[in-house]
């Protein structure tokens, strides 16, 4: 039995925004379980805004890039919109997820595999997971996030920034930094750290947290109404 075989269907959820080494670790272990792993890259819709500032198609460029060579039939990679914002995480939100795979895999996961279990229990409805079985990886495994990829980036840090990612990937350093930089509120952002006089990844953290408090007040208030 190839090592891949236990099951036909393994599919993982994100906005990967962009790639990181605790990424990678979850695709590894699904493609090590599944014979096909479907990656659903969220917030499809969004770029250029504080939480998504990569298009869906740089996305999904820098999972390809780490794969080279890995047919479209074992490694699918698909955008998925939100259906308000990535805030609105409920049973319906597990409905149009699994709604989404069977329209384009033929069938619902037989593998759910995830970063953390803060959202999962409000995914899906129980009788949506009857055959899926499903697989925690703690974040604590790779201490990483995509906000701290960014803010290496930002201050310009390849030296960090490279730690933290996929090797096939770090050839995209310049792209992917030009793209962050020309997004407005990073540059706002980045003048705000620079005017601090400390250009490091505590100083960008600490002027992104005010941002990102306000993004998510603001998205609260659009599911409210």
């Amino acid at each position: 039995m190839e090592k891949y075989s236990y099951f036909d269907l393994a599919v993982i959820c994100g906005r990967f925004g962009h790639e990181h080494l605790g990424h990678k670790q979850l695709f590894d272990f699904a493609l090590d379980m599944s014979k096909r792993l479907y990656i659903m890259v969220g917030s499809a819709q969004e770029r250029e805004t504080l939480r998504n500032p990569y298009s869906v198609e740089t996305r999904i460029d820098v999972i390809k890039e780490t794969y080279p060579g890995m047919s479209s039939e074992r490694l699918i990679i698909g955008g998925l919109n939100d259906m308000t914002n990535e805030l609105d995480i409920s049973t319906d939100w597990g409905s149009y997820v699994k709604e989404h795979v069977i329209s384009k895999t033929g069938k619902f996961a037989n593998l759910m595999v995830y970063g953390n279990d803060e959202f999962r229990s409000r995914w899906f409805a129980a009788e949506d997971l009857i055959d899926t079985s499903e697989f925690v990886l703690p974040r604590s495994r790779v201490p990483i996030s995509g906000t701290q990829i960014r803010g290496m980036l930002l201050i310009d840090d390849r030296q960090a920034w490279q730690k933290w990612t996929p090797q096939m990937i770090h050839s995209m350093y310049p792209r992917l930094r030009e793209e962050l930089m020309c997004v407005p509120v990073y540059r706002e952002i980045y003048d705000k750290v620079r005017r601090s006089k400390i250009m490091d990844l505590d100083a960008f953290m600490k002027v992104y947290k005010e941002y990102e408090e306000e993004d998510r007040k603001r998205k609260l208030a659009a599911i409210a109404n």
